[in-house]
């Protein structure tokens, strides 16, 4: 089954931009080896770390959103750790929401139909007791 996901990926920052170039295509590389379908990137870019990872303080973090099957995505994850120059990566699944649309026009008619229903109750009553009146005043 193919599912998307997103992967952040924090590289050695004293890496020289051809080093960086050559991380990321080996990451492309990989993702396309194993039949996963590249959706999205963002430029790796220099930010400082919210914590300590391996004793580095900054790195380059490089977005990358993708489809793969369920089936190879820890593959992808254990290729992607022995790259030399990679500090961590997380992948996440995409959960994808779809709203269920309830039919209004549905619901619209069954209150038309109650409302007729109702309508044609009364109009009944009405009947019955009209021609109840009718029967007492010719019995009169």
């Amino acid at each position: 089954m193919i599912k998307q996901y997103e992967s952040i990926i924090f590289i050695n920052p004293s890496l020289t931009q051809e080093e960086l170039n050559t991380i990321i295509s080996k990451v492309k590389n990989i993702l396309a080896d194993l039949k996963g379908n590249f959706i999205e990137e963002k430029q790796p870019e220099k930010v400082k770390l919210p914590y300590k990872m391996k004793k580095f303080k900054d790195g380059f973090y490089y977005y990358i959103k993708f489809e793969m099957g369920t089936d190879v995505i820890a593959n992808f994850r254990d290729r992607i750790r022995l790259i030399e120059g990679i500090i961590r990566i997380t992948i996440s699944l995409i959960i994808v929401k779809t709203k269920k649309i309830k039919n209004k026009d549905k619901k619209t008619k069954m209150v038309e139909g109650v409302q007729e229903n109702a309508e044609e109750k009364a109009q009944q009553q009405q009947n019955k007791s009209e021609t109840a009146d009718f029967d007492e005043e010719a019995a009169k």
